[in-house]
């Protein structure tokens, strides 16, 4: 039984009030986003707020990593390594 099937099988088991909740949600979640003004000024270097921005070819790099690190092609590294590199950076 693939994911699909399983999702549906228990999207059937909901009550119809559950249903249709659930139904809006994903109707919400397929139209696009709207970006607030302040979220997408680029000049905004203030590391106060929730937002974080990170290059796809950065996303990209961490999927292959992972992906690398699964089939055991490399290792992982202790977290107190990377925090040291973290700090260097700065």
């Amino acid at each position: 039984m693939t994911t699909a099937q399983v999702l549906f099988a228990q999207y059937q088991a909901l009550p119809p009030r559950i249903r249709q909740q659930f139904r809006k949600l994903i109707v919400a979640a397929d139209k696009p986003a709207k970006i607030s003004p302040a979220l997408d000024d680029e000049d905004d270097d203030d590391d106060s707020g929730d937002t974080i921005r990170i290059s796809m070819e950065a996303v990209r790099t961490s999927i292959e990593q992972v992906k690398l690190l699964r089939a055991g092609k490399i290792t992982g590294r202790p977290l107190s390594e990377l925090l040291a590199e973290l700090e260097d950076d700065e």
